[in-house]
């Protein structure tokens, strides 16, 4: 009787034991995939943008797979309409006439890349639900 009781909970144990090491083994894999991620992410933009000659300055969605957008290629600026299957050529832009930061870049780009703020997002929330009140 005695060895029927250790035998069934030795058995209880171990599956408890092989259950909590694969959702160890689980978050480890998650982890290791989301680090790894955001290091190849940043070293191949580092790599892209500096490396390159093209830069997109600036994007706006127009529709559905439409876009416009402000392309600096060497040191012009072009205008440039992107679509699912072509790219238009718009027109050739005067630097003077655009709003670009120290870098080159436009402020609404550094905007949008930008990192968000949890709590920014969340207290622009509260105070746009305060003003409907």
């Amino acid at each position: 009787m005695i060895t029927v009781l250790l035998g069934n909970n030795y058995s209880g144990w171990h599956s408890f034991v092989n259950i909590l090491s694969l959702l160890l083994i689980f978050v480890l894999v998650l982890v290791m995939a989301y680090f790894s991620t955001k290091f190849i992410a940043k070293y191949q933009s580092n790599n892209i943008n500096n490396k390159s000659n093209i830069r997109i300055i600036e994007s706006y969605r127009l529709g559905n797979n439409k876009f416009i957008a402000i392309v600096k290629i060497g040191g012009d600026y072009y205008a440039i309409a992107l679509g699912k299957e072509e790219v238009t050529f718009i027109d050739k832009l005067d630097a003077d006439g655009l709003k670009l930061n120290q870098e080159g870049t436009s402020e609404a780009l550094d905007k949008t890349q930008g990192a968000l703020c949890f709590k920014d997002v969340l207290s622009q929330i509260k105070n746009k639900k305060s003003k409907d009140d």
